[in-house]
C-alpha cells in the first residue's frame, strides 16, 4: 500500500523556488496553456490576467438601436457603424453618443425627407393653378413699375397727413405683417382709411380701443386690431378676387384697388359688376380722373357707406400705398 507520507521528502528541494520574482513586471511570460488531463475539471470561472501595461480589452457591448446614433436605425445619408468593433480604452470616444458632425447630418438627412414627403399627393385644382398663374405673373421680369400720376394737391395732403404719421409707426406694421406674410404698406393704409391711424383707435371699425363692436368684437390694443384687419384682407381678397396676399411678388395697381375694395365692401363690387377702379375708397386721388368721387350708386339696400353720396376723404387706400414706396406693377 502507498503511504503519503513517502512523497513529501522528494518535494522538499523545491521549496526554494517559490521565491518572489524581481524581474520587471513586463518580463514575466504569460502561463503555458496546458490541456486539462482526461478526467479532471478546470476552473474556467476564473478571468485569465492580462499582461500588465495594456488596457483590458472589454467585452462586444450592443448599442441601443436609436434612430441618428451610432450603431442605431439606418438614416438616409447617415452611414451605420458596427458597434462591435469599439474598443474601450483611455480617452476613447463613447460609441453610443454621434459627434456632432453625425448629429448634423442626421438632422440634414431627417428635414430632407420630411421635405421630400410634404407634398399632398393630389391633383392641382383650378384655384390651385390660378394662385399659381397670379404668383407667376408678379415674379415675372416683364412687370413693369407702375409710375403714379397722383395730382400735386393730392400728394401734398398725403405727405402733410397720412405719410410722415405711417411711416412712423413702420416697425409696428412690420411686425404685425410679419405673422401673416402681407405687406406691411397693406395694413398701414387700413390703419389710416379706419382711424386715421389715430392712437387708442383701433383700424378694424374705427372704434376706440376696448368698444365692444356691434358683432361682439372687442380690441384692446392696436397690434390685435391690426392683426384682425390682416386676416380680414387675406380672407376677403382671396375669396372675392382671388389673390394670394402672401405669395411672393408685388400687386398691380388694378390688384391694390381689388384688395382694399373687398376689405370696405366685400363682395358687392362683383355682384353688381362694378369695377374696383371705380371704388374711392381704393383710388380716390389716384390721378386727375380719380378727385371729387362718389360711392358706386348700386341697387344694394343693405350696401354700407350711402352709394351715389359723395366720398369725403381728400385720397384713397392706393395713393397711401404708393406715398410708402410700395414698388407696384402696371
Amino acid at each position: 500500500m502507498n503511504r503519503p507520507a513517502q512523497a513529501s521528502p522528494a518535494q522538499h528541494p523545491a521549496a526554494p523556488n517559490t521565491a518572489p520574482q524581481t524581474t520587471p513586471p513586463t518580463a514575466d511570460p504569460p502561463p503555458a496553456q496546458h490541456a486539462p488531463a482526461p478526467g479532471r475539471t478546470t476552473h474556467s470561472a476564473v478571468p485569465q490576467q492580462a499582461p500588465r501595461g495594456t488596457a483590458p480589452q472589454s467585452p462586444a457591448r450592443r448599442t441601443p438601436t436609436r434612430p441618428g446614433t451610432a450603431g442605431g436605425a439606418a438614416i438616409p445619408g447617415v452611414p451605420a457603424t458596427d458597434a462591435s468593433t469599439q474598443v474601450s480604452g483611455p480617452r476613447q470616444a463613447r460609441a453610443d453618443v454621434p459627434s456632432a458632425a453625425a448629429r448634423l447630418d442626421a438632422f440634414q438627412a431627417e428635414t430632407a425627407a420630411v421635405a421630400n414627403n410634404a407634398q399632398p399627393s393630389r391633383q392641382p385644382s383650378p384655384l390651385d393653378w390660378q394662385k399659381q398663374k397670379i404668383a407667376s405673373r408678379r415674379t415675372s421680369p416683364s412687370g413693369r413699375r407702375y409710375q403714379h400720376h397722383i395730382p400735386p394737391s393730392v400728394w401734398t395732403a398725403l405727405v402733410a397727413t397720412a405719410r410722415g404719421r405711417l411711416l412712423g409707426e413702420e416697425p409696428l406694421y412690420r411686425d404685425v405683417a410679419s405673422h401673416t406674410g402681407i405687406r406691411w404698406e397693406l395694413l398701414a393704409a387700413c390703419d389710416w382709411m379706419q382711424c386715421k391711424a389715430r392712437s387708442g383707435y383701433s383700424p378694424v371699425q374705427g372704434e376706440k380701443l376696448g368698444t365692444v363692436n356691434a358683432d361682439g368684437t372687442i380690441y384692446h390694443t392696436k397690434s390685435e386690431a391690426l392683426g384682425q384687419c390682416a386676416e380680414d384682407l387675406m380672407e376677403l381678397a382671396g375669396n372675392v378676387y382671388r389673390l394670394d396676399l402672401a405669395a411672393p411678388g408685388e400687386l398691380s395697381v388694378c390688384e391694390l384697388a381689388n384688395v382694399f375694395a373687398a376689405f370696405r365692401w366685400g363682395g358687392l363690387l362683383r355682384l353688381h359688376h362694378t369695377s374696383a377702379m371705380e371704388f374711392p375708397y381704393s383710388v380716390a386721388g389716384l390721378t386727375v380722373q380719380h378727385t371729387n368721387m362718389r360711392w358706386p350708386k348700386i341697387d344694394e339696400p343693405n350696401a354700407p357707406d350711402k352709394p351715389g353720396s359723395r366720398f369725403r376723404m381728400p385720397f384713397g387706400a392706393v395713393p397711401v400705398v404708393l406715398s410708402l414706396n410700395y414698388p407696384a406693377t402696371i
